[in-house]
């Protein structure tokens, strides 16, 4: 374990040192702020900044002259922040913070979000370094506490039980050990309890949502880190247990493998947020972006050694079969849905089988995810059907419509679009990772890293190679489009014969002819395809939205995805 702290130890430094050094090199507006796009960006440099300076820990390796100038910078910086707060203890938004600056930050409005983990994160730079700063930034973070003790920023019932709700937790229990308030501190208390039996009882149903995961993490573990009550520390470990166990569960090198209850542009279709992975599991090399800073390297807690190693050894193939249900505080469940995840050492394939309408239409369904890299590429493949919110060339947003169908490598799904609504896209979008690619008019396959991919669609498409990515347009025909996704790593293919690409096209095409066929004026498309494992996969849409899956000529079941 110490050899495994002290490994945490020197990633926590290497990026809080790309973070000190991103930024003495961002712009300082004329404004006196790095951002104006969102507010919390410049708290979490200028944290990150002043603690690279001042904490012994990190090894400065600055000139003294230099690590000064940036310890005033990021001192200036964080008083601009604070100064932003609305102070009024008579507004409604007493406490908050905005959010968007846009042209002049002081008529910018306060908005609910910053204050969330922002305010957690003061609390705890605040206890570690109030000693390092100057008198008037140190009153000045008091105060901004204070107004927010004061205010009813965090003073919200449990109802949805999301990662808002885990932050308002946070704050309850940060304030109340703040200000000896142990009414407060026990309250909080009661509803991360009430939180932690939830996720345990019904599952987690912000599924693969990071960045917001990770803010359910790290308000957390501003808790942990600052407060020592017994049961709240018990708490928020056992808490914190089953977030990284559940983050273990869909890691492979960096990505985060199978569905996505929401993404942000930096998400997909390349796993970008990777800071907090890359100081715990530590098995990719050291990212040399930032897409959120946040409070990444300030936190001193450690995953245990055994979700680490459970996450960065995977040795065999594994399934990870999960069943979520959806419910609020009451506890009566609205609805259900079913992850699937088939990872191996090289690569993951798996999705959810149920679309659920989630906030921004942000839902994405399913991917083949390959580890990540520093490459520009983009390291997921999948096909959409563009919905609600699509925007060409962000290959977010999918519609409504397409059942699927996953085993192991394999996935499938058809769509088929109503007649009646004029406004669907007319055309599916896939995204393919860069890579060795031979197209033919409705197939393609790819050499992409140590993985082999190949993909077979209902109807023809155009393809555009981009800077990070290949993108595919197939339109609708007849109102019907469907795709057929199979990958297969480099060593296994050997065992098929398969060497190059052209050997891999050809073995393809040997062992599936015509995937898909429709009955009657296409009232009904079925998929037959026969897996580089040597199994039949069927799977069948009807016009009227009925489904059938068949694995080797038997019905597939979803009764043994438990409840974790």
């Amino acid at each position: 374990m110490q050899d495994s702290t002290i490994a945490t130890n020197i990633r926590r430094k290497e990026i809080i040192r790309l973070a000190a050094n991103q930024a003495l090199e961002l712009p300082i507006l004329p404004s006196g702020y790095w951002f104006h796009q969102d507010l919390r960006d410049n708290f979490y440099y200028a944290i990150h900044l002043f603690a690279y300076c001042v904490d012994k820990e990190f090894e400065c390796n600055w000139k003294d002259e230099q690590c000064e100038k940036a310890k005033g910078i990021a001192l200036t910086m964080i008083n601009n922040v604070l100064a932003l707060q609305d102070v009024n203890p008579d507004d409604p938004m007493y406490g908050h913070w905005p959010l968007n600056l846009r042209d002049n930050p002081q008529e910018a409005k306060p908005n609910l979000l910053p204050v969330e983990l922002m305010g957690c994160l003061l609390i705890l730079f605040y206890n570690k370094y109030q000693n390092e700063l100057s008198p008037t930034v140190k009153n000045n973070c008091y105060q901004a506490i204070t107004h927010i003790y004061e205010s009813n920023v965090y003073r919200h019932p449990l109802k949805n039980m999301h990662h808002h709700e885990a932050k308002h937790t946070s704050l309850k229990l940060l304030l109340g050990d703040f200000f000896n308030n142990d009414e407060l501190l026990q309250q909080g208390l009661q509803l991360a309890q009430k939180q932690l039996n939830h996720i345990r009882t019904f599952g987690f149903k912000e599924y693969g949502a990071h960045p917001w995961f990770w803010h359910w993490v790290q308000s957390l573990t501003c808790v942990w880190e600052t407060v020592e009550n017994t049961d709240v520390k018990r708490t928020m470990s056992d808490l914190l247990d089953y977030l990284w166990r559940l983050r273990a569960d869909y890691y492979l090198e960096g990505t985060w493998v199978g569905p996505h209850s929401r993404q942000l542009r930096h998400d997909s279709p390349k796993d970008r947020n990777t800071l907090l992975d890359y100081i715990q599991f530590g098995d990719f090399s050291v990212p040399k972006e930032i897409v959120r800073l946040e409070g990444t390297a300030l936190f001193t807690y450690e995953v245990s050694d055994d979700i680490v190693q459970s996450a960065i050894h995977r040795s065999q193939h594994v399934e990870v079969k999960r069943k979520i249900q959806f419910a609020y505080a009451d506890d009566i469940v609205t609805e259900e849905a079913h992850t699937y995840v088939f990872i191996t050492p090289d690569y993951a394939v798996g999705g959810i089988w149920e679309r659920i309408r989630e906030f921004d239409n942000e839902q994405k369904r399913w991917d083949i995810t390959l580890p990540f890299t520093q490459s520009e590429s983009a390291n997921q493949a999948f096909f959409f059907h563009p919905g609600e919110k699509y925007l060409p060339g962000d290959d977010r947003h999918a519609s409504s419509f397409g059942e699927v169908m996953f085993h192991m490598d394999t996935v499938i799904q058809i769509w088929n679009v109503p007649t009646g609504d004029k406004e669907a896209f007319p055309a599916i979008i896939g995204c393919l990772p860069k890579g060795e690619w031979k197209f033919e008019k409705d197939s393609g396959y790819g050499k992409v890293g140590d993985t082999f991919i190949t993909f077979q669609l209902i109807n023809e498409f155009n393809w555009e190679e981009q800077k990070d990515r290949i993108s595919i347009s197939s339109p609708l025909a007849s109102n019907w489009n469907g795709v057929i996704m199979e990958i297969v790593s480099s060593k296994e293919a050997v065992d098929l014969g398969i060497i190059d690409l052209e050997s891999f096209s050809m073995a393809m095409k040997e062992k599936n002819h015509s995937c898909f066929t429709s009955e009657g004026s296409i009232e009904k498309m079925t998929a037959s395809y026969v897996t580089c494992r040597n199994e039949s996969v069927q799977f069948s849409l009807d016009h009227k939205g009925n489904v059938n899956r068949l694995l080797n000529g038997h019905i597939l079941s979803l009764d043994d995805y438990p409840i974790i």
